[in-house]
């Protein structure tokens, strides 16, 4: 069993506390206000023609592979993630696209993700940066991964360069998602470690210059919508 401190000093353990919590998850994040429509408005963010080829990196159940599929109506997403769990939800929910061809899910690891260089029009990483082991190698492999002017976008809690922004998140995780969540799952470890995981990734500030020393162009931090603006941004650039 991984305790907190051990998944914040080896973040290769994480994917196994997804497998933890995978049955449930979906069910965890419709209870909260946004999750999907968040998703969404990252998606948005991004200039698509509806014809890309997609990577949807740590896709998880595939939450943010149908928001990504929405938009691509004439594309195909491939999804990537770590945890064995997640992936069997997401292919279980993604049976016809996979049939189809407009869907395919990949186990492997975001850090060393095995695929061609030059490859996609568009990678989409949803709450994943935070969870690597080295922000800038994540980085480098999604600009090696992507073809000339293709796009990127980065959809995670940075919490805003305030005075508050910690507080805030502080009081919204330890007195809301870790009880809540640790009731709707049966396991506290992921929460917990998501929660202090947030206060100790970069600030959107650091994320864009992260992006830039990777070659990145075009480097945009937007933030969410009303209370999420403080802790919740998407990231995006091109390459």
């Amino acid at each position: 069993m991984h305790t907190t401190t051990s998944l914040m000093e080896n973040k290769k353990a994480v994917p196994k506390e997804f497998n933890k919590i995978a049955a449930r998850y979906d069910f965890a994040t419709s209870m909260s206000q946004g999750y999907t429509t968040d998703l969404e408005a990252s998606v948005s963010a991004l200039d698509l023609k509806g014809d890309e080829y997609a990577l949807d990196l740590c896709c998880g159940t595939g939450k943010s592979t149908r928001a990504l599929m929405d938009r691509l109506p004439n594309g195909r997403v491939v999804g990537l993630d770590n945890s064995e769990g997640m992936l069997l939800e997401a292919r279980r929910k993604f049976k016809q696209e996979i049939t189809d061809g407009k869907a395919d899910f990949v186990l492997r690891d975001a850090m060393q993700p095995g695929m061609e260089e030059n490859k996609f029009d568009v990678i989409f990483a949803a709450y994943g940066l935070r969870n690597m082991p080295n922000y800038q190698t994540f980085l480098d492999n999604t600009f090696n991964m992507l073809k000339p002017g293709g796009q990127l976008c980065i959809h995670d809690y940075s919490l805003a360069d305030t005075s508050w922004s910690k507080p805030y998140w502080a009081v919204l995780g330890y007195g809301f998602i870790i009880p809540f969540c640790t009731v709707v799952t049966g396991s506290s470890g992921i929460f917990t470690y998501l929660v202090k995981s947030v206060l100790k990734f970069p600030s959107p500030t650091e994320i864009e210059k992260l992006m830039r020393n990777s070659g990145y162009r075009d480097v945009v931090a937007t933030p969410h919508k009303s209370w999420r603006g403080p802790i919740l941004h998407a990231f995006t650039a091109v390459k």
